[in-house]
């Protein structure tokens, strides 16, 4: 699954657990796709819709910083397997 498609389940889920909760919502995507949306919004983010004003700014006026920045908090934070 694409990370757009992911990203746009996930926005479907949202609205479906605000229409439906707290009875009769069910989780209609995986953990995998969940993850992957994750990972698209991090590769990808919206400048349209900024969840954290800093580092919208950051994305937006230097985009080699914000992607240092990733990549060092990525490496901070290694993935355990």
């Amino acid at each position: 699954m694409s990370g757009g498609i992911a990203r746009g389940r996930l926005a479907e889920e949202r609205k479906a657990w605000r229409k439906n909760h707290p009875h009769g919502w069910r989780p209609a995507i995986t953990v995998k796709q969940i993850l992957v949306g994750i990972q698209d919004l991090l590769d990808q983010p919206n400048p349209a819709d900024p969840a954290q004003t800093d580092g919208y700014q950051l994305f937006i006026q230097e985009p080699l910083e914000y992607k240092r920045r990733v990549r060092q908090q990525a490496k901070q934070y290694p993935q355990i397997i």
